[in-house]
């Protein structure tokens, strides 16, 4: 069924339809809040208000993507969380499992966040959008209301300074 389709049902109050919804898109915009907040926590809280807001504000929808407008929903919502947040948590406080394999998940992922942090707020976007959203630059550009060259040029800068911070990182 599609996106379209199952809108239709939920305005018409159909919960099923809503549901579909939200587990059809959840995990997504979940992973997209976690990438930018690096919080386990808030992301939850803050992929539950983007669902919330959605659910208000759903006679307002005219967008075609809806995937496309959770996700500018939930990067809103990561903003404001960003601005209320005075100090960022110190990564080191962050309880690390015994095991050895998920010590090495753990630090691989800590690794990553810590260089998608030393991004931009604009290179950070776009580079969790294209590679953990596998979106299209064209996309990308629809949804931060910029054009496609500057996606791809932002993309481009981003990676290369993570992968020049990566080699400090092993060199150091």
């Amino acid at each position: 069924m599609t996106d379209k389709e199952l809108i239709r049902r939920v305005q018409k109050g159909n919960k099923d339809a809503l549901n579909m919804i939200i587990e059809r898109y959840y995990d997504d915009i979940y992973r997209f809040c976690l990438y930018l907040t690096g919080q386990e926590n808030d992301s939850y809280d803050i992929t539950q208000e983007v669902f919330l807001r959605f659910i208000k504000y759903m006679d307002a929808y005219k967008d075609k993507n809806l995937k496309g407008y959770l996700l500018i929903v939930a990067r809103n919502l990561c903003s404001t969380y960003f601005n209320r947040r005075k100090t960022a948590e110190d990564v080191e406080t962050i309880e690390l499992s015994a095991e050895s394999s998920q010590m090495k998940i753990v630090e691989d992922k800590l690794l990553l966040w810590k260089l998608l942090q030393k991004l931009s707020t604009e290179q950070r976007e776009i580079v969790i959008l294209r590679i953990y959203e596998e979106l299209p630059f064209k996309d990308i550009a629809k949804i931060l209301g910029t054009n496609t060259s500057t996606v791809k040029s932002r993309y481009r800068l981003g990676i290369a300074h993570m992968r020049k911070w990566l080699e400090v990182e092993h060199v150091g």
